[in-house]
């Protein structure tokens, strides 16, 4: 337990004995400590990962019914890791930290997908399309309050992640190519998405409650 790597050792021994290290708290007289079964590698991992809160939005993003890329998108919304322009600010790059889409205010999460009116247009024409009730704000805290099968409820994150990853990719676009789509072309992209993800689904495994509910939400012909 003493021993200690050489300068000219490779990155990964060094990184193997740091490692060591931090293990040293969960031995006593060179007794593995913290788990009285002896050491597992499973074991050690929860130990060094240690206790943590639970979060609410992990039920909205990591969904079935949400499309893996989205889900990604999500867990970056959810710890605000995605790179808006007032980060940017925040970590030296000089830029402008207004919204690359409004130009109206500081391109914040919040603001990006919460506030600006192209949001908002787009969360409108959604509405309009699948006859949904989906607020424009707050929309991750609105999710975890929805009612429903699990399907309904699934279906719902579903059209939020993709709703979120549509505009963050148009926010992209114009502050990369200077143009982006209409909401209303956006709308119909996030709506047809969702479709092609029902129909990929064996409709035998669908009651008819939400064969019925599908329908109604024009998701399902």
């Amino acid at each position: 337990m003493d021993y200690k790597p050489s300068m000219s050792s490779s990155w990964v021994w060094r990184r193997i004995c740091k490692i060591k290290e931090e293990m040293v708290p969960g031995y006593s007289n060179g007794i593995w400590q913290v788990q009285p079964d002896g050491y597992t590698p499973a074991g050690t991992y929860e130990w060094f990962k240690g206790s943590r809160p639970k979060v609410n939005w992990y039920r909205v993003i990591w969904d079935g019914w949400v499309i893996p890329k989205h889900q990604f998108m999500g867990w970056l919304v959810a710890h605000d890791a995605l790179n808006t322009t007032s980060k940017l600010v925040g970590f030296g790059v000089d830029v402008e930290d207004t919204c690359c889409i409004c130009a109206l205010s500081e391109e914040t999460s919040e603001h990006l997908f919460c506030e600006c009116e192209y949001s908002k247009r787009i969360v409108r024409e959604v509405n309009k399309l699948t006859r949904w009730d989906f607020p424009e704000s707050r929309v991750m805290e609105w999710c975890l309050q929805r009612t429903g099968s699990k399907l309904q409820r699934g279906i719902q994150n579903a059209l939020l992640l993709c709703l979120l990853y549509q505009v963050w990719h148009q926010r992209n676009k114009a502050r990369n190519e200077k143009v982006m789509l209409c909401p209303e072309r956006v709308a119909k992209q996030i709506v047809e998405e969702i479709r092609v993800r029902v129909s990929g689904r064996d409709k035998k495994l669908l009651n008819l409650d939400d064969l019925e509910w599908l329908k109604n939400m024009h998701l399902l012909e």
